[in-house]
């Protein structure tokens, strides 16, 4: 009879074309010093180059197991789902497929994990991948280290302390608490997925280790980078009122503040390109007004403020126009930028 092989790591990771970006992440993959690991790689309807590269891989190396998509709607949360359901591996990694990974990540995962049995997933710290190669040096689009003494408050401030391929998990833990990737998003998943462990009582602890991961930070792949049509902005409102409400439903409002902060970095960054759209200012602020009126009432004051500014002064840019009545969140954001990079820096 045959019986699956079940190895200590399962790695699931959505593919969507982009060969060559992919081809990078598995080969870093297959260059580590852990060996006992199966990759679910779930393509979500690639074209044929991807589709042949995925099973030459799989032809030449057994650990390498190829899932299409077989369901709707099409997205990487629904490939990840899929990829968590058929993981077998005790520990359970997301990578993405347009990354990097160094040669110590599984290695330094696993090995820090088995030595913290009270703990559900760890965090690990990140770097950078371009075509020159990887950058262990902290920036702005680094995550992982322990710079944050609340890291739900800097969820809920958009703020990133970790993305999810930071972590490893202990995968029954996952089943158990019931933490499932939101289908419906279609960016913002990863802050959605990790508040979700949060909230739901994982127990996780930040690793003294090396940075292990390559965030790529100029893809053709990432379905995150520069999107502006209306279902985008819908799917962010969307994410806005399901943190408001999720979070709000455990810790009431002790995090009022920084899910305002949240929605006016999420609102900014959708306007972007979009001048000032009252259209956009109402489709976010009708998702809190019945939970937060007092934010919603802020973000329809901004967007008048912005109208008035160009009325009186019309050759004002609207760019100018939109965020003058922000400019202390803004001002504030530029400060915990800053303060980002210097706790970083003083985590090496």
């Amino acid at each position: 009879m045959f019986q699956m092989r079940k190895p200590k790591v399962s790695i699931v990771m959505p593919v969507f074309n982009h060969p060559g970006e992919t081809r990078v992440m598995v080969d870093s993959i297959l260059a580590n010093s852990f060996t006992d690991w199966e990759l679910l790689a779930v393509d979500d309807g690639s074209e044929a180059p991807t589709r042949q590269l995925l099973e030459d891989y799989a032809e030449r190396d057994s650990r390498i197991r190829i899932i299409h998509r077989d369901r709707l709607p099409k997205g990487a949360p629904t490939c990840r789902n899929i990829g968590l359901d058929q993981a077998v591996g005790e520990f359970l990694a997301f990578f993405d497929s347009d990354d990097y990974v160094t040669p110590h990540c599984l290695e330094s995962r696993i090995h820090s994990i088995e030595a913290r049995p009270e703990l559900d997933f760890m965090v690990f710290p990140s770097g950078t991948y371009d075509e020159a190669g990887f950058h262990p040096e902290p920036g702005l689009y680094t995550y992982g280290r322990p710079i944050y003494a609340d890291d739900l408050e800097h969820f809920a401030r958009r703020l990133l302390p970790f993305v999810v391929w930071n972590n490893i998990y202990r995968t029954e833990r996952l089943r158990q608490s019931h933490v499932r990737w939101d289908e419906s998003l279609l960016s913002l998943q990863d802050a959605d997925f990790n508040v979700a462990t949060i909230l739901a009582g994982m127990r996780y602890a930040y690793a003294s280790a090396l940075p292990d991961y390559g965030y790529r930070l100029t893809t053709t792949a990432s379905v995150s980078k520069g999107i502006k049509t209306q279902q985008h902005y819908q799917s962010n409102a969307y994410a806005v009122r399901r943190m408001y409400q999720r979070i709000r439903a455990i810790h009431g409002d002790k995090y009022d503040r920084a899910l305002l902060y949240g929605l006016l970095r999420i609102y900014n960054g959708a306007m972007t390109g979009a001048g000032i759209s009252v259209q956009l200012t109402e489709l976010f602020a009708n998702e809190i007004a019945d939970i937060v009126p007092a934010h919603a009432r802020k973000l329809r004051r901004a967007t008048a403020l912005s109208l008035a500014l160009k009325k009186i002064l019309p050759f004002m840019p609207d760019k100018m126009a939109r965020q003058l009545p922000m400019l202390p969140f803004l001002l504030e954001h530029q400060w915990r930028q800053r303060r980002k990079l210097r706790k970083q820096t003083k985590t090496l």
